[in-house]
């Protein structure tokens, strides 16, 4: 059972653009762009992809940061059954010749100040129908051609999207994303989030990560409601942002809830309607607390992967989040609605309440499978279930608690160790600003635990008291063999430590 029938991404926005036309769909720097304006350069784009040979089933690589033209782009892929493929804007030019190899791009759309003469190389040995840096001039083209609606054979099992997984063991996964999977996503989130048509909500985090498309974007485009979309977080200008915009809801990650807790206090801070903020793993405990009672925004979490479209674990907004007395560990949520969690042994045997294993799902909505790659999708979907490769737990009102990604769980001396019960005791330390902990081999025991520290700016604090700190905290085992001090993490686009960097050091 479809859930929108048969409709795909585009025969979406020309419905709300017929409910909604004059509404502001995204408001961005001093632009109002409502749901007809949207349209209409989306008429213009896919008529101009197609003068140049683009075809259905094409795909089309766009380098951008966060702009209405990616929308633009987004949906007129949709309207002529091409394929975007978007790509992280930091890719090196050797990662930019593996992506539009491996996809087989035909197009390339991209901003001029993004790339590199390296990349420009890169971008001229491949047959492109065309590589379109973003400019007055294609504007003015654009604007040259209809912008009627488009009559297209689009199902909503065509592939709307690839996108590539971060590909940290091995050479990155493209990913096959319906319509249908993005019109899932929109409407699985705004069930969990409660949004409605009068939600603007606050997109800062990159447009070709999959957090911007399918929890936020998407839910907008489903409801009806207004896209606030910033180029980029700035802690500086935030809260200066919040007031102008207006925004109710909106997706934060760690990193930034870190760094607004710490930020000096903002006469907007509390003014502003945000009620609620969704955000990923991982935050603590105390800055949950903190975050909440001084922004008055409520926080909750959510859990899902690229490869599984929608948010499969989600904190009701009804309940409070409960901590595991055992580690000081928020629970990440339930299973949401419609989705099957499982937590399972090495066997596959199911596991009880308390007990740490592999969890693996199944959803309405899955991806297509991997670009090219049947054998990695048959080992990540297995009888319709998807093995995650992340531990967790769950107790016995049904909440989960995610442990840690399997490859980084520490093993030492036969004992299993979760790299974020470590970094969930380190980050209470006053001198810390960030960690992250992760193992290192070692001839005697299998693996040492290895703690990188950042501490905040002007804070001391030498080895010997952090190792006393852990132990009233954690058993002896646990306790890292060896503190790092690091100036700052490589990060991701979204500000994820890269634990695999690290390792390589």
């Amino acid at each position: 059972m479809l859930t929108h029938g048969n409709m795909t991404i585009y025969t979406k926005l020309a419905q709300q653009t017929e409910k909604w036309a004059s509404k502001p769909f995204i408001l961005f720097e001093d632009k109002e762009i409502s749901y007809e304006d949207i349209f209409n350069k989306v008429n213009q784009s896919a008529r101009w992809m197609a003068k140049k040979g683009i075809q259905k089933g094409d795909t089309v690589a766009v380098f951008l940061s966060n702009s209405p033209v990616f929308y633009e782009l987004w949906f007129a892929c949709g309207a002529i059954g091409a394929i975007l493929l978007p790509i992280n804007t930091a890719s090196t030019a050797q990662e930019l010749d593996y992506f539009l190899g491996h996809s087989e791009s035909k197009g390339f759309v991209y901003e001029n100040e993004l790339l590199t003469e390296k990349h420009h190389h890169i971008v001229e040995k491949y047959p492109l129908l065309f590589a379109q840096a973003c400019s007055y001039d294609w504007e003015t083209e654009k604007n040259q051609l209809s912008n009627q609606k488009i009559e297209s054979q689009v199902t909503p099992n065509d592939v709307a999207c690839i996108m590539y997984t971060s590909g940290t063991t091995a050479k990155p996964k493209g990913v096959l994303i319906t319509h249908e999977n993005y019109l899932y996503a929109g409407h699985s989130s705004v069930l969990y989030q409660q949004l409605s048509p009068e939600d603007h909500y606050l997109i800062f985090l990159p447009l070709f990560h999959a957090n911007s498309q399918y929890y936020t974007s998407m839910a907008m485009l489903v409801v009806g409601g207004t896209i606030v979309l910033l180029k980029r977080f700035s802690s500086s200008t935030f809260w200066d942002a919040v007031e102008k915009y207006k925004p109710t809801v909106s997706s934060l990650v760690a990193t930034v809830i870190k760094i607004l807790i710490e930020c000096p206090s903002h006469p907007f801070e509390k003014q502003h309607q945000i009620r609620q903020a969704g955000y990923g793993l991982f935050v603590t405990k105390n800055d949950l607390q903190t975050f909440q009672q001084r922004f008055g925004i409520r926080l909750f979490q959510w859990y899902g992967m690229t490869e599984t479209i929608t948010t499969n674990i989600v904190t009701p907004l009804y309940e409070d989040m409960p901590v595991d007395p055992r580690t000081g560990i928020v629970a990440i949520g339930k299973a949401g609605l419609g989705q099957e969690i499982r937590i399972i042994d090495e066997k596959g045997r199911d596991l009880p309440p308390g007990q740490v294993g592999q969890i693996i799902l199944k959803s309405p909505s899955m991806m297509k499978g991997y670009l090219k790659n049947s054998e990695a999708t048959s080992q990540t979907i297995i009888n319709g279930w998807l093995y995650t490769g992340d531990n967790g737990y769950y107790n016995n009102e049904g909440f989960i608690w995610f442990v840690d990604r399997n490859k980084d769980m520490i093993k030492r001396a036969g004992e299993n160790i979760s790299s974020i019960e470590v970094e969930n005791v380190l980050s209470n330390h006053p001198a810390i600003q960030d960690c992250a902990v992760i193992g290192e081999p070692d001839p005697l025991r299998e693996e040492a635990v290895i703690a990188y520290i950042k501490l905040h700016d002007n804070a001391t604090v030498n080895k010997e008291d952090l190792r006393i700190f852990c132990k009233e905290h954690l058993s002896y085992f646990k306790i890292p063999q060896e503190f790092r001090f690091i100036d700052d993490f490589p990060r991701t686009s979204i500000g994820k430590i890269q634990k695999n960097k690290l390792r390589m050091e």
